[in-house]
């Protein structure tokens, strides 16, 4: 018997502020379309003009493309299991390749597996894939017993639909929806002779992929978060997580969704600390994991990373959601917005954060994977001071998020507590409305376009104490 995944909704909700257009607060307009093609240098730099704001410490590396392959529904006694490699990811530009390495899949068992491959921009600002060609290299069905192997699949697409976007220095994530329905066995007769073949199902693999209105069925989004260290905020300021996990004392933002997480992520044990998704139906659909802190690793910091995890739809000894079994849906990489500490070897302080040159206020902003118009906002304000090593802390005392609409010129931000609030009057609850002005490249050249903007000035009439009523945003992208 088929079952239809509730994980869409999950891919889904985590990437519905962008591609829905779906923010919290709705003055702005919402517009579409894709990435520009321009050819603008890409490194911000810092002094003159922008000495006032902090600069973006992203690497200058390619873009980073996950194909998360999340399998299950399985039937006791049967079992299939892919084996997948080299998948193609392609635009008008080219195609890139995740190589040869493989990964086996069991079809019938729930997992989450990762096929990761670097991928460039062809000298682009983003990047966007819209197709992907799959490569199942063998299939191998287990029935009653017996086994049969392929080594071909029918009707496997070569150009599937896909919408999979790419920044410099950033990490996507391609959740990818596969079970034992997907593949299927047919018998044809060629020359008087039946033979046993086996099917991509693609019509199945639309409807367990494909949310109900969209053109295409594999869609990606930002998975590396900026953290924001908040516990220093009063916990009256700040959102709570379910399942008595307490107040956070951390945000997260990637542009495409935000997360909150509370404990000490380096105090967690190996699980780490209580992490939580939160959905666009808010705080009742949000998705629990843990996350853990960075690491130190052959003298290098390693970012911190988060597991999210939904019940193990096999498991039939409870319903209870707390005692089920669980299973993996989603992994990535988390960064503190400001981190700063002595290089081992060498001592010379190093930036380890998303910013460096911090302020006592900042406003940022980080393009979602539509890249257009809108994009998500955090402005903050914070206390600046310096260790006995020598490393600057950046200490945050208030903050708010939002997002900025450049087709209309504005910005809108609104308080932590809102987070968790999917209700479209609650979350507009402290709405702060102000404008946005000249848009400037990296190089301070004046632009009208999204993709090539990296600061912004603004105007915030009425911003909270500590807050620039003017000031500039600063754009987290290479």
């Amino acid at each position: 018997m088929r079952r239809q995944y509730n994980w869409k909704n999950i891919k889904w909700s985590l990437a519905v502020l962008a591609l829905g257009g779906v923010l919290f607060g709705c003055a702005g307009n919402t517009v579409g379309g894709g990435g520009t093609t321009s050819t603008t240098s890409t490194t911000a730099t810092t002094g003159g003009l922008f000495s006032d704001v902090a600069g973006v410490n992203l690497s200058d590396t390619p873009a980073l493309l996950e194909y998360a392959f999340l399998t299950g529904a399985g039937r006791a006694g049967d079992t299939k299991v892919a084996s997948v490699r080299n998948l193609y990811a392609q635009d008008i530009f080219g195609a890139e390749s995740s190589g040869l390495t493989e990964k086996t899949l069991t079809l019938t068992s729930y997992q989450s597996q990762m096929l990761s491959t670097n991928t460039g921009l062809a000298g682009q600002q983003s990047r966007l894939f819209n197709s992907i060609q799959l490569n199942i290299k063998n299939l191998l069905i287990t029935e009653s017993g017996n086994s049969q192997s392929f080594s071909s699949i029918n009707n496997i697409p070569n150009d599937l639909p896909a919408a999979l976007r790419v920044f410099k220095g950033r990490h996507t994530i391609v959740p990818m929806y596969l079970d034992p329905d997907t593949f299927v066995t047919e018998i044809v007769n060629i020359g008087g002779t039946d033979f046993t073949q086996a099917k991509f199902d693609s019509d199945w693999f639309n409807t367990i992929n494909r949310i109900e209105g969209d053109t295409v069925a594999v869609r990606s989004f930002l998975s590396d978060y900026i953290s924001f260290d908040v516990s220093a905020m009063s916990p009256g300021d700040l959102p709570s997580l379910s399942n008595a996990n307490g107040t956070a004392n951390r945000v997260f933002f990637s542009g495409d969704g935000f997360a909150i997480g509370a404990g000490d992520p380096a105090n967690g044990g190996s699980t780490g600390a209580p992490f939580e998704l939160i959905l666009q139906e808010g705080q009742g659909a949000s998705v629990v994991g843990r996350y853990s802190a960075p690491t130190a690793l052959g003298g290098a910091i390693t970012p911190g990373t988060y597991t999210t995890q939904g019940i193990d739809p096999s498991d039939v000894t409870t319903t209870d959601p707390i005692l089920a079994r669980k299973i993996t849906s989603f992994q990535g990489t988390w960064k503190p917005h400001f981190s700063q500490k002595p290089n081992a070897l060498t001592g010379a302080i190093e930036d380890l954060g998303y910013l460096k040159n911090a302020h006592a206020f900042e406003a940022i902003s980080i393009p979602t994977s539509l890249d257009d118009e809108r994009q998500q906002v955090m402005m903050f304000s914070e206390t600046i001071s310096t260790g006995g090593n020598g490393a600057k802390i950046a200490t945050i005392t208030n903050m708010m998020w939002g997002y900025l609409d450049l087709a209309t010129k504005q910005v809108f931000v609104y308080p932590l507590t809102n987070l968790t609030d999917p209700d479209a009057q609650t979350n507009r609850v402290g709405e702060i409305a102000g404008t946005i002005g000249t848009m400037y490249t990296s190089t301070g050249a004046t632009t009208l376009s999204p993709q090539q903007m990296r600061f912004a000035q603004f105007s915030l009439p009425g911003a909270p104490s500590g807050f620039a009523t003017t000031g500039k945003i600063v754009v987290v992208r290479r």
